[in-house]
């Protein structure tokens, strides 16, 4: 006998379970968010998703803050005020503001879960795990300037800071 216990995936959410945001922008449901990105194997937890999820929508406050600024101040009530461009009959702002906090989230989530183990082949998983995140972040700050290009200046995708 080895001693190893398996533990049950958890149980997935109801469909209809949120993070809200702040009133502008419009809440993630954790659904969509656990359907489009496979993390963790079935292993991550509402708690740890819900958690995950908030600190995307933290970021994506951080980097859109200014350009929220500027879109209330002309008026705009709500993120999908802010166009009325569509993408499979949805509002494009919308659309991008998902990406952003759910590739933000997943990030977080690819970089705790790492596959660890003394062998190489577990050293390996981590290194993937590793570029699976930098992916991940990548593709929303993508995300990021696309939505800030929305009614000003296309914002470059790619940004290098010299140090």
């Amino acid at each position: 006998m080895t001693g190893l216990i398996s533990s049950p995936a958890p149980a997935p959410e109801a469909p209809e379970t949120i993070v809200v945001a702040d009133g502008w922008f419009p809440p993630i449901a954790l659904a969509d968010v656990r359907d489009r990105l496979r993390l963790g194997e079935g292993v991550v937890t509402t708690s740890r998703l819900t958690e995950a999820i908030e600190g995307g929508m933290l970021h994506a406050f951080r980097e859109l803050v200014d350009w929220r600024t500027v879109q209330v101040l002309a008026g705009h009530e709500a993120l999908d005020a802010v166009t009325d461009l569509e993408i499979n009959g949805r509002n494009l702002a919308e659309v991008l503001w998902e990406r952003i906090v759910r590739y933000f989230a997943g990030a977080d989530l690819a970089a705790d879960y790492r596959d660890v183990t003394a062998t190489d082949q577990g050293l390996d998983r981590s290194a993937e795990k590793d570029l699976t995140s930098d992916e991940l972040r990548r593709r929303a700050l993508a995300a990021v300037a696309d939505l800030l290009s929305i009614g000003g200046d296309p914002v470059a995708r790619n940004m290098v800071e010299l140090i």
